[in-house]
């Protein structure tokens, strides 16, 4: 038996003494997951909204989705990303002229197999709801309801990345602005030299909102002018008092409901990844860009309209100088500020401005003029012959329908207080700046750092 004992132990340790283990295979190194914000494709304004100290929004949230390549579908990310300077310190305030990265503060890698949906948002105010499709994860859905919007108010939420995986992450360079070589225009962009993020998860947002803002100008429409009359316009915010009030503003809907979609579905004719943009799944007679108005008349906002002095410094006042056509710049009665996308069919508005006729007559026995007064009134636009009703804006303004998300609205109100004719010119522009020269000026977000919005 020892003998037999001897024998197997033996075998044993000859067996032991032949197994070899072999790797055939290149260890990867872990990247590092990062944000590509806006610069990968022609960004709208909303997009200097994201970073600016007057807003006081710097970060986006994103969840992310990990499709692995065998395995149920899981959450991956559910986190802020933020903006870091060239020290590695995160961005939270200020004018930074050194973004270097966008990321989150916890590190997330790449996996090494599959691929992962990013779908982010951002602004002053957050999705009611963030929901996944149970099953696959291939579909979500983010829900606004009953968002009161204010003045200041931003909701942006960009296209989805679909389909981003380790393999194509680190191959994501897009043409950036600021870095062309302006000798020469068809040289390749030289990414260091204008300062962008240049890889990473592409992340353009849109504002989901749209912004408005009123600016008035006293002319003579008709091309009259005097050599001893000047005229005077001035916006009153009210007239009358009690129940007889006429007040100047413009009434919109300020409370509504957003429901949003995207689908992992494979578009025709393209390839994955891509970028998707979301699907407004709200619909009816009154739905514009996705947003069902409230129905009670308590979220019916009045804004009021009055001169803004700084812009007109004779205390608000708009002049008609002798021999002139027009009072000059014109004097903004509304500054720009949000609104929900909605028909203007139900804004109400109503101006009341106050019209004076100044003669200048000869002094007697002395060189100059004294200024008399002959004419004075008190006018109103947009309300009805007794005045207890104002219009909608929608009919004083037919060329704009309604307010789009993702739009500014600039209606341009010309007083003639010759013929007593008042005009709306209404301007709609994408959020992109504008030059004086009417050429598109793109702004980048990565190529100054924290840019303040214009």
């Amino acid at each position: 038996m020892k003998k037999y004992l001897f024998f197997a132990v033996a075998a044993m340790t000859a067996m032991a003494a032949c197994t070899k283990t072999e790797i055939d295979e290149t260890l990867v190194p872990n990247q590092k997951i990062a944000f590509e914000v806006a610069n990968y494709a022609r960004q709208t304004k909303a997009n200097l909204g994201l970073t600016n100290a007057e807003d006081q929004i710097f970060s986006f949230h994103t969840l992310a989705n990990q499709f692995p390549k065998l395995g149920t579908p899981v959450v991956f990310m559910d986190v802020d990303v933020f903006p870091w300077n060239a020290s590695s310190e995160k961005i939270t305030s200020g004018i930074d002229a050194n973004i270097t990265r966008w990321a989150t503060e916890e590190d997330y890698y790449w996996p090494k197999t599959g691929w992962i949906n990013f779908y982010s948002y951002a602004g002053t105010t957050a999705p009611t709801t963030v929901s996944n499709s149970a099953s696959d994860k291939k579909t979500v859905g983010l829900t606004y309801t009953d968002k009161l919007i204010e003045a200041d108010s931003n909701i942006l939420v960009a296209e989805a990345a679909l389909h981003y995986s380790r393999d194509n992450s680190a191959l994501e360079t897009y043409p950036v602005d600021g870095g062309e070589n302006a000798a020469n225009p068809d040289a390749t962009p030289d990414p260091i030299a204008a300062n962008h993020v240049t890889t990473g998860v592409p992340t353009l947002f849109h504002h989901q909102l749209a912004k408005i803002l009123v600016d008035v100008e006293a002319r003579t429409t008709d091309g009259k002018t005097s050599a001893n009359t000047a005229w005077k316009v001035e916006v009153l915010g009210s007239y009358g008092s009690g129940e007889n009030i006429i007040k100047s503003e413009i009434i919109p809907i300020n409370k509504g409901s957003l429901a949003l979609e995207v689908n992992d579905a494979l578009i025709e004719g393209k390839s994955y990844p891509f970028t998707k943009d979301w699907t407004r799944t709200n619909t009816g007679a009154n739905v514009v860009s996705g947003w069902a108005p409230s129905t009670d008349p308590a979220d019916i906002e009045h804004i009021a309209l009055s001169a803004n002095t700084e812009a007109a410094p004779t205390s608000g006042v708009l002049t008609i100088a002798r021999n002139a056509t027009s009072s000059g710049t014109p004097a903004p009665i509304l500054a720009a500020r949000s609104v929900m996308p909605q028909l203007t069919a139900n804004v109400g508005f109503t101006l009341v401005y106050k019209v004076q006729a100044v003669h200048f007559v000869p002094k007697t026995g002395a060189e100059g003029y004294d200024e008399v007064v002959f004419l004075e009134e008190i006018r109103t636009v947009g309300v009805t012959a007794n005045g207890d009703e104002a219009k909608s804006i929608g009919d004083l303004t037919s060329t704009v329908a309604s307010w789009q998300a993702n739009k500014k609205i600039t209606y341009h109100i010309i007083i003639d207080p010759v013929t007593e004719k008042v005009t709306f010119d209404p301007a709609v522009e994408d959020y992109d700046p504008i030059d004086a020269d009417g050429t598109q000026s793109i702004i980048n977000i990565n190529e100054n750092g924290i840019v303040p919005t214009v």
